[in-house]
């Protein structure tokens, strides 16, 4: 057992596929939303620490990804105006089931240990947050603040471990929220995310951690039935199209 683990093969990828997963994952959790413009090649590479010979190859990928776009004659390289969605359908759907049972987890301890450590000027940047959820307009703005506030509760719990985690999870699943019913998720992420910072506001864990799973289980809720509701829509195409 001990030499099974030692001595097996390591997968290490090329740099250039870890830039490409760095860029990946800032277009899920909408730091980066369509129209963004990227920063300069030179600026990615210095501040990534690699070749501007890697992040071109980076680039290259999620271009041809249809991630980004690149025009002539432009002066930089943007986030595509319609996202590709590279996640396939099936695939997502198990992966958003096992993501809201981590989330169920992880996160309601991380509303816990967040009203136990919150500090006045971490209150006012969930206030901050909740303000960009309420004046988001379109999907993509929307899901820009919602990961915001779920990172921001992950990083007021002082805990590192648990904040990364929180980060994969979103990152993992995210994504493909612009193809769900914008209306539905937006009402009940304000109500939901406005319980937990009350809860972490009156440094009650147990009630931010009892606001934080009512609010993931309204979303899993509401999501799972977009998606039942997608698929029940590709279905009848199929036939639509089969009978034709």
């Amino acid at each position: 057992m001990p030499d099974e683990f030692l001595l097996r093969p390591l997968d290490t990828p090329p740099a250039y596929a870890a830039v490409v997963d760095r860029i990946r994952r800032a277009m899920a959790l909408g730091v980066l939303l369509p129209g963004d413009r990227l920063p300069a090649e030179r600026a990615l590479a210095e501040e990534m620490g690699v070749s501007r010979v890697t992040v071109r190859e980076a680039l290259r990928v999620l271009q041809g990804e249809g991630l980004l776009v690149t025009k002539r004659g432009s002066s930089g390289t943007t986030v595509s105006p319609s996202l590709t969605d590279w996640q396939d359908p099936s695939e997502y759907d198990r992966k958003i089931t096992e993501a809201f049972e981590l989330r169920l987890a992880v996160e309601t301890m991380a509303a816990r240990l967040a009203a136990e450590r919150v500090a006045a000027s971490d209150i006012q940047r969930l206030k901050e947050c909740q303000s960009a959820l309420e004046s988001s307009s379109d999907v993509h703005s929307f899901r820009r603040a919602d990961s915001e506030f779920h990172l921001a509760v992950a990083r007021i719990s002082a805990n590192s471990m648990l904040s990364q985690v929180v980060e994969d999870v979103r990152a993992a699943v995210s994504a493909r929220l612009e193809h769900y019913d914008f209306a539905v998720i937006y009402e009940s992420s304000i109500r939901g995310h406005g319980s937990v910072i009350d809860a972490i506001t009156r440094r009650d864990p147990d009630a931010a951690a009892a606001a934080m799973a009512a609010h993931i289980e309204e979303a899993r809720a509401e999501v799972m039935a977009v998606l039942s509701d997608g698929r029940t829509a590709r279905a009848k195409d199929s036939e639509a199209l089969s009978a034709d």
